[in-house]
């Protein structure tokens, strides 16, 4: 697996639903498929709805908070 070595930043859950996508790629690159490496993607790809179901509480409670300093400026 080819995933960078270097420093991750994951700072917001887009960040990472991304880091996990790549790493599922990967695993699914690599040759003959195994159970272990099934049941890895499984979980990263749980993960991943987890990260994005996330992401959109995190982009809604964004806008409630903005609309909410509007009313009250």
């Amino acid at each position: 697996m080819t995933v960078s070595k270097g420093k991750v930043r994951l700072n917001k859950p887009q960040d990472v639903r991304r880091m996990l996508a790549r790493v599922i790629n990967e695993l699914l690159q690599e040759e003959a498929p195994t159970i272990d490496r099934a049941r890895v993607i499984a979980t990263l790809s749980n993960s991943i709805i987890r990260a994005m179901e996330v992401g959109g509480m995190d982009e809604k409670m964004c806008e409630i908070e903005k609309r909410l300093g509007e009313l009250n400026s």
